[in-house]
């Protein structure tokens, strides 16, 4: 009791967070996301510096990451040697050494006369002919001996294009009766790269809704960087595949190797550009060929929307390749060696109908978000213990899943303390406070170094995305290259520190005709946005309030941003078509 005889009431301690939360934004933000950022990345930048870093380059590892390529290299040509020498004794029984079959092999990569491959060196005839008559002095009488028997052996790119494994699929049946949603058929394809190497998609369709042959739309999703398909697929309340399969729409489901239905043929050195150069054109020539001259409508979110894009800038690059006067001449070389030839460019022109990306970055600014540094270090600590991968998956579950901290985690996912959380806006959520534990749980992986390296150099020089190889090619500075009469639609946000507006600038330098900007706050806006029946369109859309994963789910995906997606893909479509309506198209 006090001095006055009134019973004194204890007042609970506020708890730190909420002390946090009491003080201005700009002080919060200060506090819990802008000064460790800062504190992070110098000491990111003092480890590199100290441990001989390439920070001119912008690269930001220390030497020893950068053995990852070369050891690569060396183990690509001594598997390719030790064939070589087999097929040598086989049909000429002249005995070259295996370790000068793999030292010519290896010079002739340093000289960029040779492509690695994902993890294998892929001969052309042309090529092999090169390394007979010219460095193993092979006689012209055994020539076509040598290639017959390259050919067998499967390591010519002319023979696993012509003689890959048939491609093959299983389905299943998803009825309404026990998803309560509706009755959908879910068919899983096999196909492969021009490498050989497998490749597993999906496809999602209303049972009711399509028939073979028809022609409604085909749409490809493909997930963002540590994402499988499962982004698009989480449940039947969140479920934009099945969301577009109500629309009578063919949707395909991506899933980069090693990830989704792909698990367990993980590849520890492929890179984005692998999706780009190989994974993901496979499935659009797939579906295409299938489909007996359907093309795709490409949808990606984050990572997903930069391959689709990509994928296209390169067949168009190499349509005017010679020409292009913002290449040099050694990366013209290079490219010359890894694009597709300019009749098979064209024709994959054909394939794609649009594009369009959610939340899919041209630049990335290491000081905006504490996670950019933080995958940095995670990255590089995964090379220091020889982990085949950067395990993302492994260190969501660790904070997710033990139950205090899941509590924690959960309380933290649902809050927005400093702007620091980048996944979702809790606003967006309200009525489910568990979303984004389940969309970590379920969407969420590991990847494989060099693709976790390619995502962190960009962000660390904010340069633009580059390519890997010797090309070092700048795709977000070679958007004029585009074709021009394949509509491109780019979802970016206030609120998102992935995709802020700014990435806005390169889109005037894209060759299409018409542009727009359209910036949403409320469903009411959607009425002022026109989507034209014009090939030669680029719309940016600057959607308010929306994290990372709001652009697939939440109350401005709902409202705003599906309601745009499903206007774009049918005025895109348009009034397509068979000239000759096939009879087993699928």
């Amino acid at each position: 009791m006090d001095k006055k005889g009134h019973i004194a009431v204890k007042k609970k301690k506020r708890s730190f967070l909420k002390k946090i939360g009491s003080l201005p934004q700009k002080a919060v933000q200060g506090i819990l996301n802008d000064i460790p950022t800062r504190i992070v990345n110098s000491s990111y930048n003092m480890y590199s510096n100290l441990q001989k870093g390439q920070l001119s380059m912008g690269l930001p590892v220390s030497s020893k990451l950068l053995d990852t390529h070369q050891q690569l290299q060396n183990r690509a040509a001594a598997k390719l040697a030790l064939t070589l020498y087999h097929i040598f004794i086989k049909t000429t029984d002249k005995r070259i050494p295996r370790k000068m079959i793999k030292h010519i092999l290896l010079e002739e990569l340093l000289r960029h006369r040779l492509v690695l491959s994902e993890n294998v060196i892929i001969l052309n005839r042309e090529e092999l002919t090169h390394l007979l008559l010219t460095h193993f002095k092979i006689k012209e009488m055994y020539l076509e001996s040598v290639l017959t028997e390259a050919s067998r052996r499967m390591i010519l790119r002319e023979t696993l294009q012509v003689k890959q494994p048939p491609a093959y699929f299983e389905s299943k049946i998803d009825e309404k009766e026990a998803n309560g949603r509706g009755d959908y058929e879910i068919v899983y394809y096999r196909d492969y790269t021009d490498e050989g190497k497998e490749i597993g998609f999906q496809r999602l369709v209303g049972i009711e809704s399509v028939t073979t042959a028809d022609n409604r739309p085909s749409v490809v999703l493909v997930p963002g960087f540590a994402n499988n398909s499962r982004c698009y697929n989480l449940s039947n309340r969140y479920s934009i595949a099945k969301d577009l399969a109500d629309m009578g729409y063919w949707t395909y489901l991506f899933d980069p190797r090693g990830v989704g239905i792909n698990e367990g043929k993980f590849d520890p050195y492929y890179t984005i550009d692998t999706l780009i150069d190989h994974d993901l054109p496979t499935v659009v020539k797939f579906i295409y060929k299938r489909s007996k001259g359907k093309p795709s409508i490409l949808m990606g979110h984050s990572m997903g929307g930069i391959i689709s894009e990509n994928m296209v800038l390169n067949w168009s690059l190499r349509k005017n390749l010679h020409n292009n006067k913002s290449l040099d001449e050694a990366a013209k070389k290079q490219l010359d060696k890894i694009l597709p030839n300019e009749e098979e460019a064209e024709s994959n022109l054909s394939m794609v109908k649009g594009i369009i990306t959610l939340g899919s970055p041209k630049f990335f600014k290491k000081n905006s978000h504490l996670v950019f540094p933080s995958g940095l270090w995670l990255n590089h600590i995964s090379r220091m213990l020889r982990l085949r991968y950067v395990p993302i998956q492994e260190v969501f579950w660790l904070i997710t899943q033990p139950p205090i901290l899941k509590q924690i985690n959960r309380f933290l996912l649902n809050h927005n303390f400093g702007d620091l959380n980048f996944l979702v806006n809790p606003a967006n959520h309200e009525d489910d406070k568990d979303f984004a534990q389940q969309y970590l749980a379920r969407a969420m992986e590991s990847v494989p170094l060099g693709m976790g390296f390619q995502i962190l150099k960009a962000i660390y020089n904010g340069e633009g995305f580059k390519r890997m190889d010797a090309t070092r090619l700048n795709y977000s500075k070679h958007v004029e290259s585009f074709p021009a009469d394949i509509p491109v639609f780019h979802f970016w946000s206030t609120s998102d520190p992935v995709s802020t507006p700014k990435n806005i600038k390169y889109s005037r330098h894209y060759p299409h005709r018409y542009k727009r900007v359209y910036r949403i706050e409320t469903a009411n806006d959607l009425k002022k946005v026109e989507i034209l029946p014009e090939k030669s369109q680029l719309i940016d859309f600057i959607v308010a309030d929306t994290k990372h994963m709001d652009f697939l789910y939440g109350k401005m995906a709902e409202e705003v941003i599906q309601p745009l997606i499903i206007r774009i893909i049918n005025q895109v479509w348009g009034e397509w078509a068979y000239e000759k309506k096939p009879a087993d198209a699928a």
